[in-house]
């Protein structure tokens, strides 16, 4: 059995590469967007409202209040597996400027596909990054049954590696690239027969 611990919540740093890997955009763009949803977004009736906390930290620190409001969603939302007994924390290296707390949405409840409609394509897609990001550094690990599974073919001998998922933990709220990072190997019995469709 392997464990997958959840990723902490973005710094200035980890959000550039992420949006860089995950979404394509340029650290200059990153930094745009995501100062139009720290500044405020038009909400409806809400009005004018800031999305993510400061976008330029160091810092992987998260208010108490914050946690205390993101572990009450996915206790409700997930269930009490997905909720550690404790909550989560990263620590921040002592050189690091932590003046502001790491980013993470201002409300957990704006949940990205409630404030979709007044959101353009780029602010919605780094809101869901930072938005998943942020409720799944606080849920529990996911749990992995590793599997080797060793192949014959006359004299030859192929082997493959692999993970059985048994629990998704964070994984269940995590953005969705994050669910496809490992290979998942199919059921297999001893002295099955299989049939070699092609040979890289």
């Amino acid at each position: 059995i392997s464990f997958s611990q959840s990723l902490p919540p973005f710094n200035t740093a980890l959000l550039q590469s992420a949006a860089v890997n995950r979404l394509g955009f340029s650290a200059k763009k990153t930094m745009r967007v995501a100062q139009q949803l720290y500044e405020g977004i038009e909400l409806g009736e809400k009005g004018s409202v800031g999305l993510i906390t400061y976008m330029r930290t160091d810092s992987f620190r998260v208010s108490d209040t914050s946690v205390a409001q993101v572990r009450d969603f996915i206790k409700k939302e997930y269930g009490p597996a997905y909720l550690p007994d404790k909550p989560r924390v990263v620590t921040t290296k002592k050189s690091a400027q932590d003046a502001h707390e790491a980013i993470r949405p201002t409300d957990v409840m704006l949940r990205p596909e409630v404030i979709s409609k007044y959101l353009n394509n780029d602010q919605l897609r780094l809101y869901k990054l930072i938005w998943h990001q942020f409720v799944a550094s606080q849920m529990s690990a996911a749990r992995y049954e590793l599997v080797n599974t060793d192949i014959t073919a006359e004299d030859c001998l192929f082997r493959a590696s692999g993970k059985r998922l048994l629990f998704d933990g964070h994984l269940r709220a995590a953005y969705s690239r994050e669910k496809q990072d490992f290979q998942i190997l199919p059921s297999l019995d001893p002295g099955q027969e299989l049939t070699l469709k092609e040979l890289a």
